[in-house]
């Protein structure tokens, strides 16, 4: 096992600096005085959003395989108690703080293995004899500060005390403003020995000289702590991130970005990762390695422009399998892409290869005016700035057939296995609409629809309303898809919306157009809708009758004792019907009597004993289907199923 080694020499921030990461220090052969190592983590550069950063701590004394370490910078910025009292170093809320929050704050549990508790000296030869100070008694801690003593044996030089603060530590107070353009120091910082008189503790000025001050002012904080140099140090963040550094510049990203990960909010360690595995991906992708790519992009979660490369990735995997034939699976590929490139035009042949039906929606866009909640529905003339070009066209893809209503409005019928979906085939660039510059699809913040009942919102550059009406005639509430243009920012549109429900639908695009041309300052926007309205309709022709105790499917000419119920299936524009006859005998011998014949709906039950006629038949296709069930245990019921359900030889 490696022991404990921290090494010394160049500075972290020289590795951050460096984008590949290189990390060139050596190891010293031992521990000196004067070297400055980093162990421990605190905030810093004042920047929260990327971590702690590590603290740079100075060697003091290198003794009995420990080391005294006191922090090269302040680190903070607190008072020496929280309020003016006499108190001491035991009993301080300095030393409270110091061996709890920042303790927690500042130490892996790895780390503080590694820090020896000391036995601090708070007597009275710690303190300035001239002030004749009373310590009070010793105490032991994880960290400390230096006393009066101790800081005149350890920093002889006036010039050796002065000090600077962290940008974090300033923040919290610990600058004195004007001074260091003079270059006599920045911040004064707390000792642990007791000041001049009662309420005031020891502490060194910007001049490097020990004064002393109210204990409730607050100062610049200057930690100390005993380190323990033979336990290992393979699992200190500082030295998993050095190793990470070094593997990320051997190229090994996905062993980097691993390690960086689990080092969390460490020394902005997360967005170090994100670095190891966007290069990474990027690697895979030059590698035609997609898969790996796209897992990567996905991950990174819209790192730089990660999302657009898993796009695009995504794209060259569905191309990959349109060229070797695979058009199924390039259709699902090509879909995820949204509209990227030629996608649409690729996914299209993929369909006409895969006999997928496509109808397009010849709706024309009106002028619905400026602000009215898109109500008015004017033509668009030759003066107005959408004349003569097209935004694009919806499309339908994933039905079987497609049939007319009686108000024309397209009917669409799916079976078994089909993904009825909506696509906007965009044609335009929304940032230079038929070519100009100056024409763009704007963002319509106060954007709100009269006729869907849609309160105004930030509709963004276009929104998609779809609304559901479902076989009871109930309209949904609509459902909105805003910046359905702009796509999550990237430069196509991922415009595809899957439809699972039979029912009729309405649908809206609303966008609005600004013309950025100074000379069409009266004309500078207008709004415009696509607005057009189809169904959908399962096409199977079936029902489903099932045991109304044991909930087993009967099939044809089934029997049963308990009755059964009626399953659609969620098909609910079938025309159903239902009969009921019973076996009876009269003086010209067996007859069958029927008792009711009426329509039925989803979930009706039928327990009553007798001869079922279940009639189905789907009003959009023609198609229909009779099953029979018999129910009962009625004597000449049974002999009839008995006689193969014929009355003759019932007779």
């Amino acid at each position: 096992m490696k022991r404990m080694l921290i090494t010394a020499g160049i500075l972290i921030w020289a590795l951050l600096l460096a984008l590949s990461c290189a990390h060139a220090q050596t190891a010293a052969p031992a521990l000196q005085t004067g070297t400055v190592i980093t162990f421990g983590q605190y905030e810093r550069d004042n920047v929260a959003v990327n971590g702690n950063e590590p603290i740079e701590w100075i060697v003091l004394e290198v003794k009995d395989q420990k080391a005294l370490l006191i922090s090269k910078q302040a680190l903070d910025c607190v008072s020496f108690h929280e309020s003016k009292k006499d108190i001491v170093w035991l009993s301080s809320g300095i030393r409270e703080w110091l061996n709890g929050e920042f303790w927690n704050n500042a130490f892996t549990k790895e780390e503080k293995e590694a820090i020896v508790k000391t036995d601090t000296s708070n007597l009275s030869e710690e303190g300035n004899p001239e002030w004749n100070p009373a310590m009070g008694s010793n105490s032991t801690d994880h960290v400390f500060l230096l006393s009066y003593r101790e800081v005149m044996r350890y920093f002889p030089e006036q010039n050796e005390r002065k000090l600077t603060g962290t940008e974090y530590a300033r923040s919290r107070g610990a600058r004195f403003a004007g001074i260091t353009s003079l270059g006599i120091g920045e911040t004064d910082w707390w000792l642990r020995s007791p000041g001049k008189a009662s309420g005031e503790a020891a502490f060194v000025n910007v001049y490097g000289n020990v004064d002393t001050k109210g204990v409730e002012m607050k100062q610049g904080i200057r930690p100390a702590i005993w380190i323990d140099l033979t336990l290992e140090d393979g699992e200190f963040p500082y030295t998993r991130f050095t190793a990470a550094s070094k593997l990320m510049e051997a190229e090994k990203y996905a062993e980097a970005g691993a390690i960086f990960e689990s080092l969390g909010t460490y020394n902005n360690s997360a967005s170090w990762a994100n670095l190891c595995y966007y290069r990474q991906a990027t690697a895979a992708f030059a590698e035609k390695d997609y898969d790996t790519a796209i897992t990567l992009y996905e991950k990174l979660n819209g790192y730089r422009d990660s999302y657009e490369q898993c796009r695009a990735a995504r794209y060259e995997k569905a191309v990959s399998y349109q060229e070797a034939g695979d058009y199924a699976t390039a259709v699902k590929l090509f879909t995820e892409a949204g509209q990227y490139q030629d996608s649409m035009a690729r996914l299209k042949a993929c369909f006409d290869k895969q006999g997928i039906s496509m109808f397009y929606f010849s709706t024309d866009p009106v002028n619905t005016g400026v602000d009215n909640g898109y109500s008015n529905a004017n033509p668009i003339q030759g003066n107005d700035k959408h004349f003569g070009w097209r935004l694009g066209r919806f499309f339908l893809s994933g039905f079987t057939r497609v049939t007319d209503n009686t108000t024309s409005n397209p009917i669409f019928i799916k079976t078994l296995g089909d993904s009825v979906t909506l696509w906007f085939d965009l044609e335009q660039d929304i940032n230079a609409l038929n070519g100009n510059t100056n024409l763009v699809i704007g963002e319509d913040q106060n954007g709100y629809n009269q006729s869907f009942g849609v309160k105004k919102t930030n509709f963004g550059r276009g929104t998609l309303i779809i609304r559901h009406t479902d076989y009871r005639n109930a309209k949904g509430d609509p459902v909105l898809y805003t910046d359905y243009l702009l796509a999550k920012g990237t430069t196509g549109a991922d415009t595809k919306v899957i439809l699972h429900e039979e029912g009729d639908y309405e649908v809206a695009l609303d966008y609005e157009i600004h013309d950025n041309d100074l000379t069409h300052i009266l004309n500078k926007y207008d709004n415009y809708q696509i607005l057009f309205q189809f169904s959908i309709r399962n096409g199977n022709c079936m029902v489903y009758p099932f045991d109304a105790v044991t909930r087993a499917e009967l099939q044809n000419t089934a029997v049963t004792e308990n009755g059964f119920y009626l399953d659609l299936a969620r098909s609910r524009y079938l025309d159903i019907d239902v009969r009921r006859s019973v076996i009876v005998e009269g003086p010209s011998g067996m007859t069958e009597d029927e008792r009711f014949n009426r329509p039925a709906k989803d979930g009706d039950q039928y327990t009553a004993e007798g001869i079922y006629t279940i009639s189905v038949r789907n009003r959009y296709t023609g198609e229909s289907t009779v099953k029979t069930i018999f129910v009962g245990t009625e004597e000449l019921l049974q002999e009839y199923i008995s006689n193969g359900f014929s009355m003759d030889r019932l007779k």
